[in-house]
């Protein structure tokens, strides 16, 4: 088998913002006990959650240890880091 590889893939690019640019944004993402949140805006709590690593100085193929409980943030946390390139332990 000869397979294409892609020369750059960022799983969050690929399960988030993707869909956002797809035009299915507004569609559901995430259902939780608290309501259901869009692609779009699970999309702009990863971005929120990239930008604050970044400016903290988290570079590409470092570490980060998400200590929060399962639900949104979670979710949006695990998403920011995989934007940078970081690896979520």
């Amino acid at each position: 088998m000869n397979a294409e590889q892609p020369a750059h893939l960022n799983i969050a690019d690929f399960f988030l913002d993707a869909r956002v640019r797809e035009g299915r944004g507004e569609r559901t993402a995430l259902i939780t006990d608290a309501g259901r949140l869009s692609y779009r805006e699970v999309q702009a709590l990863a971005n929120r959650y990239a930008n604050v690593l970044s400016s903290a100085g988290v570079v590409p193929e470092q570490r980060v240890i998400i200590a929060l409980p399962d639900g949104p943030d979670y979710v949006a946390a695990l998403f920011g880091v995989l934007k940078i390139g970081a690896v979520v332990v």
